[in-house]
């Protein structure tokens, strides 16, 4: 994946002599949701943000480059049988916070021009890079002792965008969703099973073309 983002980049750049170029920034409201394999799990979606700023070389076809900062919060309830009983089971809450720098490099194509501006989709992949991970665990509503499961998590991961925007002016809106593509999980050696956490966020966007 690595490899295909370079030669798009590449590509785009070679031929910047004749590209329109745009720099803008911008900031979005997002809804982060957890996955995971463990049985009878609850998912629940959780508000987050992001801020950055992105590069946009072409006209109809074009590369945008973006990095932005990122809040990514999750939860998943599931229950778990106690180990002493196996009758008796118990019921466990985790809320995930990470903090990332993600840099997407999506590939775009101009549907429609509007007035005053265009409409347009865009798709590609994200690099993630986690720069802080927060949880909290909860069993029968009681919040246990921190322990060390911030260190239970991985440091990058790759996820995938693709979405919808309108230009007008100025002004760009874009609409996307983020699927996860990797295990954020990194099983500790005492734990007693592996896990699989992926992180799938829907945005909101506003950004504003410096020029």
């Amino acid at each position: 994946m690595k490899k295909i983002a370079l030669l798009i980049i590449v590509s785009f750049v070679s031929s910047a002599t004749f590209a329109q170029l745009h720099l803008g920034i911008k900031g979005a409201v997002s809804m982060s949701k957890f996955t995971t394999n463990i049985n009878d799990v609850a998912e629940a979606a959780k508000t987050g943000y992001q801020i950055g700023a992105f590069v946009r070389l072409g006209k109809k076809l074009h590369l945008q480059p973006e990095v932005y900062f990122s809040v990514k919060p999750g939860k998943v309830e599931f229950t778990t049988p106690d180990i002493n009983d196996p009758t008796k089971k118990f019921n466990i809450s985790e809320n995930i916070n990470f903090s990332t720098v993600d840099i997407p490099i999506l590939l775009g194509y101009r549907l429609l021009k509007i007035p005053l501006g265009n409409i347009r989709i865009q798709a590609g992949p994200v690099a993630s890079f986690i720069t802080n991970t927060t949880m909290t665990v909860s069993k029968d509503g009681v919040e246990m002792p921190e322990q060390d499961y911030p260190e239970s998590f991985k440091d990058f991961n790759w996820a995938a965008q693709f979405g919808v925007g309108v230009d007008v002016l100025f002004l760009t809106v874009d609409l996307r969703y983020e699927l996860g593509l990797s295990n954020l999980y990194d099983k500790p050696d005492n734990a007693p099973e592996d896990r699989s956490y992926k992180n799938n966020v829907f945005f909101l966007s506003v950004g504003w073309k410096i020029f």
